[in-house]
């Protein structure tokens, strides 16, 4: 990650201009005052570009930048193109570049603009960014620890109904699931465990599961939700990070970046990143900067350092919302789903395959009636 942005410095009176970095913690926002000599206009031969008027920011209304790290420069804006965004901060401009720039809004903007929705038993949407410990102030505590008498995992909230998600290697063959929240209070936080948890879905070939503990057993409300990116904008280099508990370390939170979107192991495609997993992270949620879950952790690679996995959040959705197909049955709590045997085409193999018996033998051709 970059620790400079690029500062282009306005001579007024001599036409010219002097390009140097400075470190970014020495930006300044200051009062904003017109910038001699600069100007935004294009010649008027040129067509101005097509774009979306709602979606496009004019140059001269205020802004707010986040670059990536979580901070934040506000200035007027004077220009924003795919190379990066200028910025007036009165005596000299800045230039952030492109790659640099995580969110670019209005001022004005307030945080009860962010586009979240309800889909029913989860809710997508579009968070404010922020720096890493802000984030887990806001969205830590729907983190809850999935404990099952041969092991435990990590698991976050969805829904304001107790819904939870989690791993299904974390449940597997079990039909006892207890769940522990962290509910902040005035000695810092507490541990509150639930006993009644049922298991709502099971989806083996993806290693999800939903749970659903009872709100009864809670003193107050559940935790806030967390919003999923049903986006599928993960790009290589994003920064994100994990909340769980990690060999029964409690919200244990670790930082890094996504290595890989396209990781391919056996069937399943998957988010590599080399944010610190290990045991008991799986079922924990992968956030981005935004504090958007962007993937679920399942697995990490306990001989190689910085080499972990994630199921991408549009995974997630797609068994949330069919969840219904993988509804869990408990007459066979090894796996969500019933595969019935294939008939056979061939009669020879139909007779190979059918059971024998002493008294009974298969009859053949030459058998008589």
């Amino acid at each position: 990650m970059k620790e400079s942005v690029v500062i282009t410095r306005i001579r007024k009176g001599e036409g010219r201009s002097i390009t140097r970095y400075i470190p970014i913690h020495t930006l300044a926002v200051a009062t904003v005052f017109s910038l001699a000599g600069f100007t935004n206009a294009q010649p008027a031969t040129q067509p101005a570009p097509a774009a979306d008027a709602s979606a496009v920011i004019p140059a001269g209304v205020r802004v707010t930048v986040t670059i990536v790290g979580g901070a934040k420069v506000s200035a007027t804006l004077l220009r924003e193109s795919t190379q990066g965004v200028v910025l007036d901060l009165g005596q000299q401009a800045i230039t952030i570049p492109s790659d640099q720039v995580l969110d670019l809004v209005r001022a004005d903007k307030k945080a009860s603009d962010e586009e979240v929705r309800s889909e029913g038993v989860f809710v997508t949407g579009r968070l404010e960014a922020a720096p890493v410990s802000e984030l887990v102030k806001r969205h830590g505590d729907a983190v809850v620890m999935v404990r099952t008498p041969i092991g435990l995992g990590s698991g976050f909230v969805i829904s304001d109904k107790g819904h939870v998600v989690t791993n299904y290697h974390v449940v597997e063959g079990q039909t006892k699931v207890l769940l522990t929240l962290f509910r902040p209070g005035e000695q810092g936080y507490q541990k509150k465990e639930l006993k009644k948890v049922r298991i709502v879905a099971l989806h083996p070939l993806r290693d999800l599961a939903l749970l659903q503990m009872d709100l009864t057993e809670l003193d107050g409300d559940p935790p806030r939700p967390v919003t999923i990116d049903d986006r599928d904008d993960v790009n290589v280099g994003d920064l994100v990070f994990a909340v769980g508990n990690p060999l029964g370390l409690e919200r244990s939170v670790t930082q890094g970046i996504i290595s890989s979107t396209t990781r391919t192991i056996g069937h399943l495609r998957l988010l590599q990143t080399d944010a610190s997993i290990n045991p008991g992270n799986s079922g924990g949620p992968l956030f981005n900067a935004r504090g958007e879950v962007v993937g679920v952790v399942c697995a990490g690679a306990t001989s190689f350092q910085g080499l972990a996995f994630g199921i991408p959040s549009n995974e997630l959705v797609d068994f949330l919302i069919h969840r219904d197909s993988y509804l869990y049955d408990a007459s066979q709590p090894q796996n969500g789903v019933t595969y019935l045997e294939p008939p056979f085409k061939d009669p020879k193999a139909a007779a190979q395959a059918a059971p024998k018996t002493g008294n009974n033998p298969t009859p053949t051709k030459d058998s008589k009636p």
